[in-house]
């Protein structure tokens, strides 16, 4: 994928958003993830380990209503590896049921080691 690119995949129940930040690929995800966004997610996120610079992934949950177990199962494998990668990898603007989900289960803070 180019430099720059901006992917979207759209579902009615959720959205994510891939953008180039200068060295920095951001992922902006939107609605409910669950089981059926799984394997997509996980495409993304290793698609934008591979492609980020030395700023790393940034994970933005800013419009995201709800998160379970197979969706941050997503994100711990894109996690693993940035780390692999020595990529920054972190998660930014959780809130309401997302924000408890991610911190009650430790994700949070396994994101911006």
């Amino acid at each position: 994928m180019p430099h720059g690119y901006d992917h979207a995949m759209a579902e009615p129940d959720h959205c994510i958003t891939s953008h180039h930040e200068g060295d920095v690929v951001r992922l902006r995800l939107g609605g409910e993830l669950d089981i059926t966004v799984r394997d997509d997610l996980r495409d993304i996120v290793l698609a934008a380990v591979a492609e980020a610079g030395a700023g790393g992934v940034i994970i933005d949950f800013s419009d995201t209503a709800f998160i379970e177990s197979e969706a941050i199962g997503a994100l711990l494998d894109g996690m693993n590896a940035a780390k692999a990668e020595k990529v920054p990898f972190r998660a930014v603007n959780p809130q309401g049921l997302v924000l408890r989900v991610l911190t009650v289960s430790g994700v949070l803070e396994l994101f911006d080691d």
